[in-house]
């Protein structure tokens, strides 16, 4: 009688593995992450511009408040994503 086939079995031990947190997908993940969220933060706006109560008016019309809405949503986002996070 022959004797069985072994199958090839590694020793966890002997094998070196990086882990998952060093690989250099990680690092590059990391490293554009970084650089959006330093970007973003870049475009804030102060955000004593932002409760300035001089600067605020009530507008003349409904179509001037959408309006004065929409710039006013687009110049502030970052902050209102910060606060939003909160």
């Amino acid at each position: 009688m022959s004797t069985p086939l072994l199958l090839p079995v590694t020793n966890q031990q002997a094998v070196q593995s990086q882990p998952p947190i060093n690989t250099p997908a990680f690092h590059t993940f990391f490293s554009c992450l970084s650089t959006s969220i330093r970007d973003g933060l870049s475009q804030r706006r102060p955000w004593a511009e932002l409760v300035d109560r001089s600067s605020m008016a009530r507008p003349e019309s409904l179509t001037d408040a959408l309006s004065r809405i929409r710039k006013n949503l687009a110049y502030f986002k970052v902050n209102y994503v910060a606060v939003i996070q909160l």
